[in-house]
């Protein structure tokens, strides 16, 4: 009997148990104790890698996408008769133009909603501490009576024995921190635009070394090539779409705000359409900013409802009906395991796990329907 053919389990005969009930045969299938416990060290080593190098890995994906959304702009001026490396200057170029001139045009609007946000928490938690009243006027009395308790502590000079009071005074933020923090992150950006650049350079250059490395069988060839080839395509329409939706999102939020008179509109449209990139989490975040932000500028719980519910409507218009619709089936994902892999993503590396989460799972799930011995996980997450 081979290893691994599953075992049925038949009753002894005789038996009086089996004489008075139907017996229903029961399958066992063997399982190497030894080959799960390496398979479970192996994830678990797999994962704290992944965690203690995200410095490295997460610069690595960033610029992988990138050169994965700038590939076809870059591969239409090589049929332009450009070389490679002028055609990546090019576009990299011009996106930096843009994201620059979409910066200028908005600092003014920008600077006005920080210079606001102070009124806004004061508005929005004297709104609260109102409807507490309202709801718990012995609650609210009762905390008042904290407060005053709390003032006169705070203002006694000195206790019964005459010891002055120790006070905690947290030490001023140092210049030298905000220096550092900033010189780590623009030094980070520029690891990944050099990242980028060479990736647009090389080209399939990359794509043919993995092929090379599979060995000397035409049939492993072939499947990396199709892998390479089906990662590719799927991750790039996954991101064309996604940017091409974040414009419609951010546009249609704008004019939306616009209509109901919302302050700056322009600032929300950009916010909705990159919030959009990290999937549940931004456009939840930006709704819920939008509505205190239109209660405190309108005065009235219906504003705050309206200008939040039309953040809500817009993206799940897009991610029901638009996103859908312009992906190909054999790119979608099963929305819950999706979600687990967010979660786990996130949980790995934080905002930036979110937002590379879901080109990570369509890369896993392309591997997967590839290798026999991972067709499960591509049946997990398959839509």
């Amino acid at each position: 009997m081979a290893l691994d053919e599953p075992v049925v389990e038949k009753p002894p005969s005789g038996s009086a148990d089996v004489a008075r009930e139907e017996h229903i045969p029961t399958v066992s299938f063997p399982a190497s104790g030894r080959s799960v416990a390496l398979s479970v060290l192996a994830v678990i080593a797999a994962t704290w890698g992944l965690y203690a190098a995200q410095s490295l890995f997460v610069p690595l994906l960033v610029g992988v996408v990138i050169s994965l959304v700038l590939s076809p702009l870059v591969e239409a001026l090589r049929r332009a008769r450009l070389p490679r490396a002028l055609g990546a200057t090019i576009v990299l170029g011009l996106l930096l133009a843009t994201i620059g001139g979409i910066g200028y045009q908005l600092s003014a609007p920008a600077a006005d909603l920080a210079n606001e946000l102070p009124q806004v928490a004061r508005r929005v938690r004297q709104a609260m501490v109102r409807s507490a009243v309202d709801r718990d006027s012995a609650v609210a009395n009762i905390q008042e009576a904290a407060q005053e308790l709390t003032t006169a502590a705070t203002a006694t000079p000195r206790d019964r024995s005459g010891a002055q009071p120790v006070r905690v005074v947290e030490p001023p933020a140092r210049v030298q921190d905000y220096v550092f923090t900033g010189t780590a992150l623009a030094a980070q950006v520029l690891l990944v635009l050099f990242l980028v650049f060479f990736l647009l350079s090389a080209g399939d250059l990359y794509k043919r070394k993995f092929v090379k490395l599979t060995g000397p069988s035409l049939t492993r060839k072939k499947i990396t090539v199709q892998i390479l080839d089906e990662i590719k395509d799927q991750i790039g329409v996954y991101l064309r779409t996604l940017v091409f939706v974040s414009v419609i999102v951010g546009t249609a939020t704008w004019l939306a705000y616009l209509a109901v008179g919302m302050p700056n509109a322009a600032v929300w449209g950009l916010l909705a359409g990159v919030a959009n990139v990290v999937p549940y989490v931004g456009p939840t975040l930006v709704a819920g900013g939008a509505s205190a932000m239109a209660f405190a500028h309108f005065g009235n719980v219906g504003s705050a409802l309206l200008v939040g519910g039309i953040q809500l409507v817009i993206t799940s218009l897009e991610g029901f009906l638009l996103t859908p619709m312009l992906m190909s089936r054999s790119a979608r994902m099963n929305p819950v395991a999706m979600f687990v892999g967010l979660l786990f993503w996130g949980w790995l590396w934080g905002t930036m796990g979110v937002v590379l989460g879901v080109p990570l799972l369509m890369a896993m799930k392309v591997i997967a329907d590839r290798v026999e011995d991972l067709h499960g996980l591509g049946e997990l997450l398959g839509d």
